[in-house]
């Protein structure tokens, strides 16, 4: 029964909206980010709601809710190298902005410029996941530029530019001249604990998961295993992640013909792990790699994951990416590309694991989903009081 002067649990609670390209299923480091902090914050007793683009039109719904998250997919026109092309998606945004109390997009994005212009009024937030780097042609040179302009236009429009570490956005192309409105929020991380794991060959597992594009260096990867299978024979490659489902494409015919042409054993690809065995796959590993090359991995989640199952990790050096083993202790960073210093780190922690190796709580005190939802109601809650 409404009692006057008393509003309903419904009315009381605030409203978030989620602005992004993808989202789940679509699996990239990004949408991780997007769909842990949604699912937190339906817990924590917000309204939340994710816009994104149907990148999968003949099996995903316009419309669905998946674990209390509200999904609107808009209509796409063309999909276009690694992205899509929608109006809908801008007129949908811009709709639906007035109803709630946060916006939140999640950049880079085309069409950032253009939704976060016409919705000033409503203060949004715009997380910056990286900068955009693409396979030199002139259809991608042109894309480019089309995206620095409008994500360059998104910043000055932002109230607050929220960023996984400040080492990665003080190097970045767009960032750094809006360093007043730069907040640093850790990226959530999902939880995997370690289980024993059985070893019937004895050999030491090197691991890397994600997707097997260019940009993860899975090919300087695969290179810097054939060095270290030279002199050894202890040792095999483990890949997981989606190489069939990828836009703008996979590379692995590529890596598959490299493989064969050069007879390298003990290669295993895995295709995508499910969710249930992320914690074996992790705890079976002798050491995890993450030998991203260009600017698209500006955090790599995947490390701390493999940290919080007590697996070691060799980095590349990239901005951001690097400062996880740097501030844990727990691994080493490799030169971006070259597979020559990947080859020698992954020895080096394959032959003296216990000077990488830290304890699970010191791993978290740094990185976790809680502090990373706390660090993100702070900045909502401020546009939301305003």
């Amino acid at each position: 029964m409404y009692i006057q002067g008393r509003r309903s649990d419904i009315e009381m609670k605030k409203k978030i909206l989620f602005i992004v390209n993808y989202y789940t299923p679509y699996v990239s480091g990004l949408t991780e980010v997007v769909h842990l902090l949604a699912e937190k914050l339906v817990d924590k007793g917000y309204e939340v709601t994710v816009l994104c683009q149907n990148h999968d039109s003949k099996n995903l719904p316009d419309t669905e809710i998946i674990n209390g998250v509200q999904i609107v997919r808009a209509r796409i026109i063309a999909k276009i190298s690694k992205g899509m092309l929608s109006l809908d998606f801008v007129y949908k945004a811009v709709k639906m902005s007035k109803k709630f109390d946060v916006i939140n997009l999640h950049a880079p994005m085309l069409e950032l410029g253009i939704i976060t212009s016409l919705i000033k009024n409503k203060r949004p937030i715009v997380t910056y996941h990286c900068d955009i780097d693409l396979e030199k042609n002139f259809l991608n040179t042109l894309i480019k530029w089309c995206m620095n302009m409008s994500n360059s236009s998104g910043m000055k429009n932002a109230h607050k530019i929220l960023v996984s570490t400040l080492d990665y956005a003080y190097h970045s192309k767009l960032l750094p001249k809006y360093s007043e409105k730069l907040l640093e929020v850790h990226t959530p991380i999902k939880v995997y604990y370690p289980i024993v794991t059985s070893n019937e060959n004895l050999k030491k597992k090197i691991g890397f998961c994600g997707r097997i594009v260019m940009e993860k260096g899975v090919d300087v990867l695969i290179k810097a295993f054939k060095i270290i299978k030279e002199d050894r024979n202890d040792v095999e490659l483990i890949i997981g992640g989606d190489y069939m489902n990828i836009p703008g494409g996979s590379i692995y015919p590529e890596l598959y013909n490299y493989i064969h042409s050069n007879k390298i054993d003990d290669i295993k690809f895995l295709g995508k792990i499910p969710e249930d065995e992320m914690n074996l796959f992790y705890s079976s590993l002798s050491v995890f790699v993450l030998p991203s090359i260009n600017p698209l991995e500006a955090f790599g989640m995947v490390q701390v994951e493999a940290m919080l199952c007590g697996i070691p990790v060799v980095a590349s050096d990239l901005y951001g990416v690097r400062t996880i083993v740097k501030n844990t202790g727990m691994g080493l960073t490799h030169h971006k590309g070259d597979e020559n210093d990947l080859a020698s780190c992954i020895i080096e922690v394959l032959d003296n694991p216990s000077r990488y190796i830290k304890p699970r709580e010191q791993i978290s005190k740094i990185y976790s989903t809680e502090k990373y939802v706390s660090d993100c109601e702070i900045c909502f809650n401020e546009v939301i009081n305003h």
